[in-house]
Order: structure tokens, then sequence, then C-alpha cells
């Protein structure tokens, strides 16, 4: 401190004590800890030296009253203990003893060390929210970004690599909707995302990293939201979309990601066409010791007298509904045209809503700015202010979020229709083929409710709408015109 180095303090204390005739007992310091907090290492270790040895301790010497505190409060606190030990305080470069004359130096170094201490803070402070205001980051990075200083020497944040990518990846599945916070987990992992101490990614993590407004570009500090000028891993519409879809997690997902098992892609979604109850499935030993697979009803008041059948009967009946209900080649062709006009018109709609949206979003965004002038005046309590902007940024989330589900301008439907029918056309094909999760997805495609299996057979299956219009054009009625049901799907 002011150029003096511990080893010249050091020094110099050792020659003030050979000139005051006072052996050295011990010597305790901080090393690179400043003096405005009182939770040093070296200053509880000489405190607790002292309270342990007063009996032959006469004098603490220091340097200069700011190496031993620079806190007012802190100071007299250390000096009554001192006192009571009947320890005397010498300053090497002040002239502080017990008489009035010292003990008024003592107080008035002390006050203006935490003057000084003070100051710095206030323009260490004014510093930080004067770049903040300029949109630049002047704390640690989260995951998925490092700090780094710029040609000129200024500290900037940037995207750290491999892990933005994955954090991007992140945003984009939970987005979806489809995937849980412990899938997302697992899935990354198994990706290699690892956190800069290289830790694995956990759940908790995960959502702390979905809920951090930050990677959409904002900033908050200093009771203040404003835009960062580094670069956003997902856009403000993804961003509020995740969090729409956080606010509406429910109980029910939870079970339904628990009750997970690739073996059954079943269980769950074929009901007992008795009791209308989802089947179950699991592992059955015989009496040889071989396990087999099998689908069952688990209610014990069901009316049926088969309460269980094999995987490979189950599954095999499914794949031939699935055979029933694909689709013919001349109904595909003429469904296309159809949904090409449906979509040009709906895209219209949904562009002309965008439009209007946007506005809204806009006179929000100017509302939540109007509250924070508001309490920068003190023109609104802060309990008020709190209240309000949390409204007022929930309505905003919200708002992205339904442009979000609204973005059409560079979907390109027809990849999607060639995708779809491609589909349509082998269905059982598809299912064959497909990972658990897509399985999973073909399903909630394919049926409008889950199918109820009576022992031997599907009945007659409630289909999605494009289905069910399939079934109409074969049975002769007119379908080829707008279809209800057959709209785009405003996903992102």
């Amino acid at each position: 401190m002011h150029g003096i180095s511990l080893e010249q303090q050091e020094g110099a204390c050792k020659k003030h004590a050979e000139k005051l005739g006072i052996t050295i007992d011990r010597i305790f310091h901080d090393d690179g800890v400043s003096a405005k907090t009182t939770n040093r290492d070296g200053l509880q270790d000489m405190l607790a030296y002292c309270m342990k040895n007063a009996a032959r301790i006469g004098s603490v010497i220091v340097y200069r009253i700011d190496r031993l505190s620079r806190n007012m409060n802190d100071y007299t606190n250390i000096l009554v203990l001192l006192a009571k030990l009947k320890i005397k305080l010498v300053s090497v470069t002040e002239a502080v003893d017990e008489s009035p004359v010292g003990q008024y130096i003592g107080n008035l170094m002390a006050a203006s060390a935490q003057f000084d201490n003070q100051m710095k803070g206030q323009r260490t402070t004014d510093c930080m929210q004067t770049k903040f205001a300029k949109g630049y980051w002047q704390w640690r990075s989260p995951v998925g970004y490092k700090n780094i200083k710029n040609d000129s020497g200024e500290k900037i944040i940037v995207p750290d690599g491999e892990r933005s990518k994955h954090i991007a990846w992140i945003f984009e599945e939970f987005a979806k909707g489809a995937s849980q916070l412990t899938e997302l987990c697992n899935e990354v992992n198994k990706r290699g995302f690892r956190t800069r101490e290289g830790n694995k990614m956990s759940a908790q993590l995960i959502s702390k990293i979905i809920r951090n407004r930050f990677y959409a570009g904002w900033m908050e500090a200093f009771d203040q939201e404003i835009r960062g000028v580094h670069e956003p891993i997902v856009d403000d519409d993804t961003f509020a979309l995740c969090q729409s879809i956080l606010r509406g997690v429910t109980r029910e997902d939870a079970i339904s990601y628990a009750r997970r098992d690739e073996d059954f892609p079943l269980r769950h979604f074929v009901r007992c066409g008795y009791c209308a109850r989802p089947l179950t499935a699991s592992y059955s030993r015989n009496k040889a010791g071989n396990h087999y697979p099998y689908y069952r009803c688990y209610f014990k008041e069901c009316e049926t007298a088969i309460k269980s059948l094999s995987k490979k009967k189950l599954e095999g009946e499914f794949a031939e509904l699935l055979e029933q209900i694909t689709f013919k080649k001349d109904f595909s062709e003429a469904l296309k045209e159809v949904i090409a006009d449906v979509w040009q018109e709906q895209y219209k709609t949904i562009n002309q809503n965008r439009t209007k949206i946007s506005g809204e979003l806009e006179r929000m965004e100017g509302e939540k700015r109007k509250l924070i002038d508001m309490a920068k005046k003190d023109l609104l309590g802060e309990d008020d202010f709190k209240e309000e902007f949390k409204a007022v940024k929930d309505k905003i989330l919200d708002t992205h979020a339904a442009l979000a589900d609204m973005k059409l301008e560079t979907f390109a439907v027809d990849e999607a229709v060639l995708f779809v029918f491609t589909t349509l056309e082998d269905l059982a094909k598809c299912w064959e083929g497909a990972t658990y999760d897509q399985r999973k997805n073909l399903l909630s495609l394919i049926f409008a409710e889950k199918p109820l299996y009576t022992y031997p057979k599907f009945e007659t299956p409630v289909l999605s709408p494009i289905l069910e219009t399939k079934k109409a054009f074969h049975e002769g009625r007119s379908s080829l015109v707008t279809l209800p049901g057959i709209e785009p799907g405003f996903k992102a």
C-alpha cells in the first residue's frame, strides 16, 4: 500500500521495536487481503494470540493504522479488546498512544482510512455502473461464456466455444416442450458438456441456465435490466417460450417421464378395452429361469379374462394396425395440394397477427421503462415497483412466447409436407426403425386418443385429424376442402 511493500513494512516495524526497546515475539501479516474487513487470517490469528498470551505481551506494533483496519467501528472494537488485555497499540508512522491526543490521532487515522476506502468503493461502483450502462458485464460470466480482454484491454464476455453450442441446444430442445430437465441433463452429459471446473451437468444447473436471461443478451444489476453487448446464445422468443414451458410443468409430466421404458414403447399408451385403463408392462420369469416380456392390465377388478399378453403379440398387432391406416398414394397427392392452400392462407393471417403482437410488445417495453424511471424518481414505492415490474416482465415473456409460437418466416413447408407424407405412407416401416423417443412422437402424430385393445384385437382407433381425413377420402366423402385440424404447428 502507498508504494510500501510488506517486506518494507515489516522491516520498519522491527526497527521501531528496536528503537523502543521492545522484543519481537511474533510477526503476523495478511498477504494481498484488504484491511477493509476483519475476516482476515493474519488479523484473527494475531488477536487470538494476544488473548492467549496477554500476560507477556505489552504492545502490538503496526506500520499504519489502516494496516490494522480501514473501518472505524472495527478499529474501535480492536482497540477496546487490546485495552482490556492491557496491550498498547503502537503505530510506526503515526503518533498514536493512550493520551487524549494520541487517541484522537488514532481515531482520526482510522476514520480517514475508512473514508478513503469508501471513496474508492464508490469510484469503483460508479465505474462499474457506467460500464454496465454501456452493456458490459463486469463480473464472472455464466457457464457458456468466458471473460477475456479485447485488443483495447477492455474486459468483455464472449461465447465459450463448444459449451455455448451445448447451451443453445438445451434451449432449442426444451422449447419444443417434449423434453424434461432430467432428460436434457442425461443427453448433454452424453454429448460431453462439462462445466469450467470439469463437472458434469445437473438438472438443477440446467434449470438455472434456462431461467437466466443473460443467454438471451440481457443483463440485470444495480436494479436495472438492460441489453448487453455480449452475443446472445438464444433469441428472445425461444427464451420466452422456455419460461412459459417452465411455468406450465405439471406433476403428470414428471410421472410420464418416470414411467419411461424403452423396451415397452406401448406401455401406458394402449388401453385395456374393458376398463379403459392404460396397460402396464414388465418382464416375468418362467420356471426355467428365463425372462419374457409382456403387457398386462393392472386393474384387479377389470372384467377381462386375459390379464396379460406377450410383447410380441401386442406389438405385432399394433404394426398391423399401422398398416391399415397407412396413407395411399392417390390420397397423399390430393391432400398435399389442400395443405399448401391452407398454409398460404394461415401464413398471411399469422404474419398479420405477429405485426399486431409486436406492436403490443413495444408498448409493454415502454411501460417497463416508465416503471424504472418512476422508481428512480421515488414516485413508486419499492414493493409496488417490484410487483408491477414483475407483472410487466411476465407479460413480455408471454408475448415473446406467443411470437415464438407463430414463427413462420423461414419454415420450409414443402420440405415439411414431404417429410410427413413420406412417414405417413409407410407407418409400419417408420415405427420399426424408430428410436424410443421417435416412437413416442409418432404415436402423438397418429392418434387423437389412446387406442383400445379388446383381446385379441384393437378397436377402431380415434385418429388425428389428418388420418381421419384419409379415412373420409377412401369412404367417398368430400374432404378436399379446408380441413379442420390441418393447420401449421406454429413452432420455430
